[in-house]
């Protein structure tokens, strides 16, 4: 699974909520019924999610705004004709995120919570989220206690995810100990896949425990090739750019779209070889970051 699948994967399980709705919707006379409406609302914010939200020179792309503001137009004749499905406010907190309205989309997957029609996958995955988003909210205190309030039921499906946000939000917390206690969990664990291990290398080095990192992440390479992309970071924040590049060779070799992704979002990161003719070779034909 790549990064945007699986931040897909937790931005909603909506097509099987979608396929479990149909008896319980109520078909609307005068539009089409409530699951037609939200199957295209489900498109159309995809669709926006997959675009850059700024051009290059950091304005909104007006394609992607109309996308948001048709889905949002949709949302409110199902919320009229059909109120109270977890999936429309789903949905509208999917809005919100698009937007950067994080705080405001963390109260939408709250309120979906709470709807009668709500399912247990469902509700595990909105708590994940409204975490999630008061995390970019910048109320990491409350993600947490989402987090904590909701660790049993999150653990059956998202136990090693739900540690590594934790370890990503003390960080930002300036609780270094605690966040490595977290990613101690999460690497003790047998049955940790793979890319949350890789995950878990990323975090250490944001932490600054380089030598732990590296093992964590050459270990995982085998099996999850992005994890070139993090090795050549470090040997570049140790002053290594001929390693650097090596390990991004890897990587594009191995995860071509994954790593120019990377590249294209952490462009900053990667300013100090932007002569190096090596790394220009190689990133030729990564776009510029929007805004950039």
């Amino acid at each position: 699974m790549n990064e945007t699948q699986k931040r897909l994967a937790l931005y909603g399980a909506t097509a099987l909520v979608l396929g479990g709705i149909g008896v319980a919707a109520v078909v609307v006379e005068t539009e089409a019924d409530a699951v037609t409406l939200l199957s295209g609302v489900d498109v159309q914010l995809r669709l926006a999610y997959g675009i850059p939200a700024a051009d290059k020179q950091g304005k909104p792309l007006p394609a992607r705004e109309a996308m948001i503001d048709e889905a949002i137009q949709t949302l409110a004749v199902v919320e009229r004709s059909s109120p109270g499905m977890a999936v429309a406010s789903e949905f509208r907190g999917f809005a919100h995120m698009l937007r950067g309205e994080y705080g405001a989309a963390a109260e939408c997957y709250a309120r979906a919570r709470g709807c009668s029609d709500c399912g247990d996958e469902q509700r595990d995955v909105l708590a994940f989220n409204q975490a999630r988003m008061l995390r970019q909210a910048g109320d990491g205190d409350a993600a947490l206690a989402v987090f904590a309030q909701h660790a049993a039921a999150l653990d059956s499906r998202f136990g090693a995810q739900r540690r590594l946000e934790e370890a990503a939000t003390l960080r930002e917390l300036g609780r270094p100990e605690q966040a490595l206690g977290k990613l101690d969990e999460v690497l003790a664990d047998s049955a940790t896949e793979p890319m949350a291990r890789l995950q878990a290398g990323a975090e250490l080095a944001e932490l600054g425990r380089t030598e732990r990192a590296e093992q964590v992440l050459t270990a995982v390479a085998p099996v999850s090739p992005v994890a070139n992309y993090y090795l050549a970071r470090l040997k570049l924040r140790a002053g290594n750019p001929d390693t650097a590049i090596e390990f991004l060779e890897r990587a594009l070799a191995a995860a071509p779209a994954d790593t120019r992704r990377m590249i294209r979002e952490e462009s900053e990161a990667w300013q100090e070889l932007s002569t190096n003719e090596r790394f220009t070779g190689l990133t030729s034909s990564v776009p510029a970051s929007p805004g950039r």
